[in-house]
């Protein structure tokens, strides 16, 4: 087990996470920050274009498919997980939306990339913005769906999902991929000037609900979610990537990927469509903390 890696992940994607949140935090302290302003830029504009870059440069292959394959099915199994832990513990509808949210998805962009560009290099980096993708394509749909349906029906909340531009900006990068369609080089630059905004205002908006959580009144919850994310994806992860026959450095991504902390983005969902966001935001805090642990056992598992 690769227990010398730890202080290069401390330093080199752990501590800009946590500097950047951190300033959010302070901000949120000092000023008035209207948290849901900026995260409806963040679902209007800022995201679309991160994904709408990444869909029209991904490079489409077998194994990109079989990335893909993995990402939904493991969404789909601690979607059943989840259901199963929420009927045992009687939640209700709102709390129930708010922790799957949380479990379903996994912070694959801002932790997940740098993370796995460390352990893996270009090779896992290609893989993993792939994933994150999908990752994304699924946060913004079934999540939203699953944020929505708290306080909605499920007629409305599926309307919901088409109300935003991620749908339409995933399937007009899969036509420009696939067509070997370029976009204008102008128009391009302004897609990659939003898309790199993305990551620094998810960590800012972390920062921002992490200054007004409270964890005292969710420890239970808060701590049955961290561990379902941390310790039960892992381990339905390694069998998953067996059956779908992956190998190498795209298994490892997979099984990385598939096991990072909970996803900023659940929050900014959540804060959206009012599905108990600062509960969301305590699980993206436990479980971004408790996986400093996970990975690093993971890594040396893996490697």
């Amino acid at each position: 087990m690769n227990l010398a890696a730890l202080p290069s992940i401390l330093i080199n994607i752990i501590s800009p996470i946590v500097l950047v949140a951190a300033i959010g935090f302070l901000l949120a302290k000092t000023i008035d920050v209207d948290a849901r302003s900026i995260s409806r830029l963040m679902l209007y504009l800022f995201t679309p274009a991160l994904v709408f870059a990444s869909t029209y440069r991904a490079t489409l292959s077998r194994e990109y498919v079989a990335i893909g394959a993995f990402a939904i099915a493991i969404t789909a199994l601690m979607g059943l997980v989840s259901w199963l832990l929420i009927k045992l513990r009687r939640y209700d509808r709102v709390t129930g939306s708010a922790f799957a949210l949380a479990v379903l998805f996994v912070n694959a962009g801002n932790y997940g990339l740098p993370l796995i560009f460390f352990a893996y290099g270009d090779a896992g980096l290609a893989r993993a913005a792939f994933y994150f993708t999908t990752s994304a394509i699924l946060t913004q749909t079934l999540g939203i769906f699953i944020a929505a349906r708290g306080n909605a029906s499920a007629r409305q909340a599926l309307l919901n999902v088409f109300k935003l531009p991620l749908v339409y900006a995933v399937g007009l990068g899969l036509v420009f991929n696939l067509a070997r369609i370029a976009v204008p080089e102008p128009l391009m630059k302004s897609v990659d000037l939003a898309s790199s905004g993305a990551v620094p205002i998810m960590l800012a908006i972390l920062g921002i609900e992490l200054a007004g959580v409270t964890l005292e009144n969710d420890r239970a919850l808060i701590s049955l979610a961290t561990f379902a994310k941390l310790v039960i994806t892992p381990l339905l992860a390694f069998p998953l990537a067996a059956l779908l026959g992956l190998e190498g450095i795209t298994r490892a991504v997979c099984i990385l990927q598939a096991s990072m902390p909970t996803a900023v983005m659940a929050s900014i969902v959540a804060v959206e469509f009012d599905a108990r966001p600062k509960l969301v935001t305590g699980i993206i805090f436990a479980s971004t903390l408790g996986s400093v642990v996970s990975l690093t056992i993971l890594l040396g598992i893996l490697k």
